[in-house]
């Protein structure tokens, strides 16, 4: 059983004044913490849990908070261009290497 669950989500706004996913996590010994997802980590978490509505979220597990959190972290660091990937890049030696 995780050691904290999904109690709660509202809809807020987020400081461009996006819209956000705010949920409410309640840990084994009774506290409770607020987790802001932006709408691709929102988006992640329901389709991860199956869940078309915020509200089916209830009892889901942390770890499926975190899993969306890095599913959207990582598509804002993955190389967006085939020059950033390394696909025709040239390395050049600014003669601080041997």
């Amino acid at each position: 059983m995780s050691t904290a669950v999904i109690a709660a989500t509202r809809v807020g706004a987020a400081h461009d004044g996006a819209a956000e996913l705010v949920v409410t996590l309640r840990h084994a010994g009774g506290g409770e913490s607020e987790v802001r997802l932006d709408e691709p980590a929102a988006a992640a978490l329901l389709d991860a849990c199956g869940a078309a509505e915020t509200e089916e979220l209830a009892g889901v597990g942390w770890e499926r908070v975190r899993d969306a959190l890095r599913s959207s972290w990582n598509r804002l660091a993955a190389p967006t261009s085939r020059a950033e990937q390394g696909h025709g890049m040239t390395v050049r030696n600014n003669g601080t290497e041997p």
